[in-house]
């Protein structure tokens, strides 16, 4: 397998084999460059100043680890955590409860209940979105963000704790099987291979057109989407033919495109080696990732 990245790279979070003595300041990429080889890569969490990847030596990192980052670093590599950009971090512990509580202190901690059994946890800026096991959706966070939350906030149903988002029920095609988040966007992929979108920041322009604070239907060129990843300000996704599109902001490179951003859904030009197929894409804050693998004929 080989991964592949573009975009900031401040820190050299996307250069596995820097030189820790190098002192100076590593430049962005800006077109998908292999950064990783291995006979597996697993779980990848991007952070603003490194990347964490599962391979077959363990746990490797790029980059500079955040002090808030440092021991929780395992857990961010499993489906089933996720840290806010608030610093605020939830994890479900395998049974029926998600706790969350901020990244340097549990005394403070929270238990939420009644979401079944959970299979993903994403975190945009100021809250979270929870994948249980039947394809419900549930949502919770900063009440002065609720575009984010996908869903009506009322008394019974307050911001802070999670609620169904319940137009993500009974989809044409089939339950909810990936969810991604940051910034204020959220993104959720049925099994169908359908994209929905919802979220935006109150008097910021929105990344999409027709984007709201309830799930919409995101058309990619009339493309089946398989994988999607989100980052601060921009958009990756695979289409069940192998192509990967991108949308949004690029000053760093993040979107592998030489424009300065993409306003539609462009193709991303991508030299593989010879009998790869892309299997998977991912995004963190400015950075995007495809992974590959060997084409099985």
């Amino acid at each position: 397998m080989e991964l592949l990245a573009t975009g900031f790279n401040a820190w050299g979070q996307l250069q596995f084999n820097r030189d820790q003595n190098e002192v100076d300041e590593p430049d962005d990429i800006h077109s998908f460059q292999p950064i990783l080889k291995d006979d597996f890569i697993g779980r990848l969490y991007p952070s603003l100043s490194c990347t964490f990847v599962e391979n077959t030596s363990g746990i490797r990192h790029a980059g500079f680890v955040e002090d808030d980052l440092e021991c929780i670093q395992e857990k961010l590599l499993s489906s089933t955590a996720a840290i806010a950009g608030n610093g605020i971090v939830a994890e479900y512990d395998g049974r029926d409860t998600v706790f969350q509580y901020p990244s340097k202190s549990k005394d403070e901690q929270q238990r939420f209940t009644g979401m079944g059994h959970i299979v993903q946890l994403a975190a945009f800026e100021t809250g979270f979105v929870a994948l249980s096991h039947d394809g419900s959706v549930w949502s919770w966070g900063d009440e002065r963000y609720i575009a984010c939350l996908g869903r009506e906030v009322t008394h019974s149903s307050p911001a802070e704790r999670p609620g169904l988002v319940e137009e993500l029920e009974d989809l044409p095609t089939g339950k909810i099987k990936k969810i991604s988040a940051a910034g204020y966007l959220v993104l959720a992929l049925t099994e169908g291979c359908d994209l929905y979108v919802w979220g935006g920041h109150p008097g910021r322009q929105a990344l999409l057109e027709g984007l709201s604070s309830s799930p919409v239907p995101l058309v990619v060129e009339e493309k089946d989407i398989t994988d999607c990843g989100v980052g601060e300000s921009h958009i990756i996704v695979l289409t069940s033919e192998g192509d990967v599109y991108s949308i949004g902001e690029n000053a760093s490179g993040q979107l592998g495109l030489p424009l300065k951003e993409a306003r539609s859904w462009t193709k991303v030009p991508l030299c593989l080696r010879a009998g790869r197929v892309v299997c998977g894409v991912e995004a963190g804050w400015r950075t995007s990732f495809i992974l590959t693998k060997h084409q099985i004929l």
